[in-house]
């Protein structure tokens, strides 16, 4: 999530926008990064949202946990597994689960909680996958990275299924946040940047059948507090502090301002792929 802070300044009854970019702020993580990742994993352990949020309808998620309950089987590889909740649950569907995740700090966290036929794995997918050619049935990511694509293809057997959910491009959609607290949240652009790199890792994966579409989600944001924690997550203490200290009083001004009865509304995007791995390709 980019983030960037701001003021206005009033001059001659016109408003000019002074945007300060809080990525530049000597203690910003950037979100995702092995830095990032291993800040939360110290905090809470866990790769889970501090904030609270309300979903319209059905979340986008449950299209994947609805696809996975009636396709486990066998051995099953969770790729970006964070913590393990989400590995764990499995369990029973499967001879052996396996989850790697880069964050030795939320492995830890998945180690304590895991099932007997569940091991937890910690590496980088930019160095590939420490498993034989076709040893697993299923691989699947939930928010995960893009970066193993090529290994999944080998590390599944042929025929295989790879399931894979990712954050989604808003393409010129949704942006709340951003209209709502300008300078805070980055605001959707035209264009489809994350759909571009999935597309271009897809066409080098050796995946067939596949088959991709966009899901839509709406949540509803409760309060100020939980707008704060958004920005704060996984981020130093130092850093939280300088948010509250210098942005909370106009969260507040403006939270008051735009949300209705739920809160404020925002509307998130993901993609869903489903495919089966072709076999290893000769290189």
């Amino acid at each position: 999530m980019f983030i960037h802070a701001g003021r206005q300044n009033h001059i001659g009854g016109g408003a000019i926008y002074l945007k300060l970019d809080i990525t530049q702020h000597p203690n910003y993580l950037k979100g995702q990064s092995k830095e990032w990742c291993q800040s939360l994993a110290k905090q809470t352990g866990k790769y889970e949202y501090t904030w609270n949020y309300e979903y319209e309808g059905e979340a986008a998620e449950d299209t994947l946990t609805e696809t996975l309950e009636g396709l486990l089987h066998g051995k099953v590889l969770d790729v970006g597994c964070g913590h393990g909740e989400y590995t764990n649950r499995w369990g029973d569907h499967a001879d052996e689960m396996v989850g790697y995740d880069m964050t030795e700090g939320f492995i830890a966290t998945a180690n304590r909680d895991k099932k007997q036929n569940t091991r937890f794995i910690v590496g980088h997918t930019h160095e590939g996958l420490p498993f034989p050619d076709a040893y697993f049935n299923v691989a699947y990511t939930k928010k995960g990275p893009t970066s193993w694509y090529n290994e999944g293809n080998r590390v599944v057997r042929p025929g295989g299924r790879i399931v894979l959910f990712h954050p989604g491009d808003g393409n010129g959609e949704g942006g709340e946040l951003a209209h709502c607290f300008p300078g805070l949240f980055a605001p959707s652009s035209l264009g489809t940047p994350i759909l571009d790199i999935i597309n271009e890792r897809l066409n080098r994966s050796g995946f067939i059948n596949i088959e991709l579409r966009t899901l839509r989600e709406t949540i509803w944001i409760p309060t100020p507090e939980d707008v704060v924690k958004m920005l704060c997550f996984g981020q130093s203490s130092d850093f939280a502090r300088y948010i509250r200290e210098a942005h909370y009083s106009d969260i507040l001004t403006r939270f008051e301002r735009h949300a209705g009865k739920k809160g404020i509304q925002v509307t998130n995007f993901y993609y869903f792929i489903q495919a089966k791995a072709g076999g290893r390709l000769e290189l």
